[in-house]
């Protein structure tokens, strides 16, 4: 199978999630006054914008050029969803940021990725809407901040907090728009 630019964006950034992990964990195993923790935090953070990057860039190439497939429909909420969970457990299992945010976050990613395949075996597609939009823009830059930079706990969760809302709002949001299909 072929795969064009946009898809291979996609794959890179799921492909791009085990060195951020290494080096994220790695980051937090050691003190975080030290130079090795300080220079692996810049490595994931590369990584983890690197691979954001590609999320904004294979989906305005794939609608300018046309190059909208199922595998692609398939590949790019997946990586998406793989770099922000990725990050998400292992802030948490390095006791970052709180484990309920992720749980809230994972839960909600799987809710609409259950209610997207029901949706589509229906034959109906709901586009991703602009607060769906920004609540990936305010995770990916939230994360990014608490990656590169050692907050307490506590800000880390302050800086979760309007991705955490927007997750949960975007999701009812979503869940509204699938009522109709989820009544036949």
């Amino acid at each position: 199978m072929k795969m064009n630019l946009p898809n291979k964006l996609a794959t890179l950034r799921i492909i791009l999630v085990i060195p951020f992990v290494i080096f994220l964990s790695l980051a937090l195993e050691f003190s975080e006054n030290t130079g090795i923790s300080i220079m692996l935090r810049i490595l994931a953070t590369i990584i983890f914008v690197g691979a954001a990057i590609t999320d904004y860039y294979d989906g305005k190439i794939a609608r300018k050029y046309n190059m909208i497939t199922n595998l692609g429909k398939l590949l790019d909420p997946l990586a998406d969803k793989i770099l922000v969970i990725s990050a998400l457990v292992t802030l948490a299992k390095f006791n970052q940021i709180s484990l309920w945010f992720v749980i809230i976050i994972i839960f909600r990613e799987l809710l609409i990725t259950g209610l997207r395949s029901i949706v589509a075996a229906e034959g109906t597609v709901i586009a991703a809407e602009s607060l769906g939009k920004w609540k990936t823009a305010t995770q990916m830059v939230s994360l990014t901040l608490i990656i590169l930079i050692p907050f307490s706990f506590t800000i880390n969760n302050i800086l979760l907090l309007i991705p955490l809302i927007l997750t949960v709002i975007s999701g009812i949001e979503y869940i509204v728009k699938c009522k109709n299909i989820l009544n036949k």
